[in-house]
C-alpha cells in the first residue's frame, strides 16, 4: 500500500470500530515503500511503534492528512473534511426527529419516522440520483456520485438498523451519511 492510499483508507475509517492489527498491517505495508530518508518514513515509524506498544494513535493517524496534505486523493480530502464537519452543519433536521423517536418509550412515532424518512430517501434518490453517461467523468464527478451514493446507502441501512432495532448503530450511520453530505455540499458551494 502507497502512503497515499493509507491517507485515503484513514479518511474512510470509523475509528471507534477499527482493528488495530489491520491498521499496523497497513502501517508495515506503507513502511516498506518508503525510504528511510523521507519525512513520511519517520512518521509512520512512530505510528507502528505505538500501534506494537498496543496503542491505537488515533491523533496521529488523523493528523497525517494534515502533515503532507498534497499526499491525499480528492476523496480522501473529501472524506477527511466530513469527519471534521461540526454538528452544527450534520446535525439537521432529519437527525434530530431520529433522536427524538428514539427517546420515545412508545413505538409509534418511530415508526412513522421510518416510514416517512424512507420515502424522503426514495424522493431524494430521484431527484439526485448519480447517472452512467457516455462520456467519462472526471475525478470530480467520479467523486462525488460515489460519495452521494454512500451517503444514501447509509441513510438506508441506518433505517434497517433502527427497524431491527440496532438504536445506536443506526443513529451512528445517519450522521456518517449526513458528514457526507456535508462535504458534498462544500463541495459544491466551492465549484459554484
Amino acid at each position: 500500500m502507497k502512503f497515499a492510499e493509507f491517507l485515503d483508507w484513514v479518511a474512510r475509517q470509523d475509528w471507534n470500530h477499527v482493528d488495530s492489527e489491520v491498521v499496523l498491517d497497513h502501517v508495515t505495508q506503507v513502511l516498506e515503500t518508503l525510504q528511510e530518508t523521507d519525512p513520511r518514513y519517520a512518521w509512520m515509524a512512530v505510528i507502528e511503534d505505538k500501534l506494537l506498544d498496543g496503542v491505537l494513535p488515533r491523533d496521529r493517524l488523523l493528523a497525517l492528512a494534515e502533515r503532507f496534505p498534497g499526499e491525499q486523493s480528492l476523496e480522501g480530502r473529501l472524506r477527511q473534511r466530513a469527519g471534521q464537519a461540526p454538528s452544527r452543519q450534520w446535525e439537521t433536521e432529519s437527525i434530530l426527529r431520529l433522536r427524538d423517536c428514539l427517546e420515545e418509550k412508545d413505538p409509534t412515532p418511530l415508526r412513522k419516522y421510518l416510514t416517512w424518512m424512507h420515502d424522503q430517501l426514495v424522493q431524494f434518490w430521484r431527484d439526485y440520483e448519480p447517472f452512467e453517461s457516455d462520456a467519462s467523468p472526471d475525478e470530480l464527478e467520479k467523486v462525488a456520485a460515489s460519495l452521494l451514493r454512500e451517503a444514501y446507502h447509509n441513510w438506508q441501512t441506518a433505517l434497517q438498523s433502527v427497524g431491527q432495532g440496532d438504536f445506536e448503530g443506526g443513529l451512528a450511520l445517519a450522521i456518517q451519511a449526513n458528514r457526507l453530505l456535508v462535504a458534498l455540499h462544500d463541495l459544491d458551494e466551492a465549484a459554484a
